[in-house]
């Protein structure tokens, strides 16, 4: 049976928003409702470009007047699953595409009815970046600082917490788009049995515009291929792979302990010290082959030994030579030069 959820009745007023509400976005934007569970799904509703949005830090609430017809509707921040930015392309014509904004939520029943953002103020790729990262914090935060009352894990209320401060939403024209997975979510309730569709469709006399808004999309009514999205939510876990490519280091250090291969090296050292100490038998080596080499060995070493010997029987012989030589000269100098000559032999046996 053929449900909406996010469309009020036509003629409700929603009247003022909550004491303590904070506008954090308002404009104006193309506004309609899809079922992501069907494939090829058209929109359950639509709204014009002219349509008032308002986001708080509580809901989206958005608001159409058009000749007596009031038509407004609103999600709370308790229900998006995933929040996407699909951008469009740049053709023009049936073949061109707009950029949205997405809020994918949980249904009764398995189904996943969406809300979607388009066109007006959203024409351009950075306006809609902005918004939806308005939507991506507030969403986070209300989750966050309401984790006790809507039953939020403190698992879960740490990753809304980084969603606070991103990803940030940054695409470009005919790119593939960026989604973000809404921990904590609570189902969208089911319609009222005694609620009827919203605005009859003779009241919204535009459908050719709004086909060429979202029905020219068949990429994004691609329902069953959203469904997977949720494997999305996985990068926040991904986290340990890349630890584990850090926990590579200590291969890296294993390189750093062959060290002490360089010290052995250095320890040859005493073997420059063998090279000195070898010059004895290079000399010896150098005379070895030549003729005579032991009888000249053995003329010195008797020559050493008379040395010596004579050393030991008269030590004192140079001495006493250089002792006379010093009494003759000074005899000779002492004589008289009248022709007498003087006795040599008392001097030197007065030594005796």
């Amino acid at each position: 049976m053929f449900h909406q959820h996010f469309l009020s009745l036509a003629g409700t007023d929603l009247g003022p928003l909550d004491s303590g509400e904070r506008i954090l976005w308002r404009g104006r934007c193309a506004v309609a409702e899809y079922a992501f569970d069907e494939a090829s799904s058209l929109p359950r509703w639509t709204l014009p470009e002219e349509t008032d949005v308002i986001v708080t830090d509580r809901r989206v609430r958005y608001v159409h007047d058009r000749d007596d017809t009031h038509s407004s509707g609103e999600l709370f921040w308790l229900w998006p699953q995933h929040l996407r930015v699909q951008p469009g392309n740049r053709e023009t014509g049936r073949n061109g595409t707009v950029t949205q904004i997405q809020l994918v939520c949980k249904g009764p029943e398995g189904t996943f009815p969406a809300l979607v953002f388009a066109g007006g103020e959203l024409s351009k790729i950075n306006a809609a970046d902005h918004l939806a990262n308005t939507m991506r914090q507030a969403i986070a935060r209300f989750r966050v600082e309401n984790a006790d009352l809507i039953g939020v894990p403190a698992v879960q209320a740490r990753m809304l917490s980084r969603l606070v401060i991103g990803p940030e939403f940054s695409n470009h024209l005919g790119g593939k788009g960026q989604t973000v997975t809404l921990l904590g979510e609570v189902a969208v309730p089911g319609p009222d049995a005694g609620a009827a569709p919203a605005p009859d469709e003779p009241a919204l006399p535009e459908p050719a515009y709004q086909e060429q808004a979202y029905q020219q999309e068949p990429a994004y009514q691609q329902a069953p291929a959203y469904q997977q999205e949720p494997a999305y939510a996985e990068p926040a876990f991904r986290g340990p792979g890349y630890r584990e490519q850090t926990y590579q280091e200590p291969a890296h250090r294993e390189s750093v302990y062959q060290e002490p291969v360089y010290q052995q090296a250095a320890y040859q050292e005493p073997v420059y010290q063998e090279q000195a100490y070898q010059e004895p038998v290079s000399g010896a080596n150098g005379w070895s082959d030549r003729p005579g080499v032991e009888a000249d060995a053995l003329r010195a070493e008797e020559a050493m030994r008379a040395e010596q010997d004579s050393r030991q029987s008269e030590p004192d012989l140079a001495s006493r030579a250089a002792s006379l030589a010093a009494r003759v000269a000074n005899l000779v100098s002492q004589s008289p030069d009248d022709g007498q000559t003087t006795n040599l032999s008392s001097y030197l046996n007065r030594d005796r």
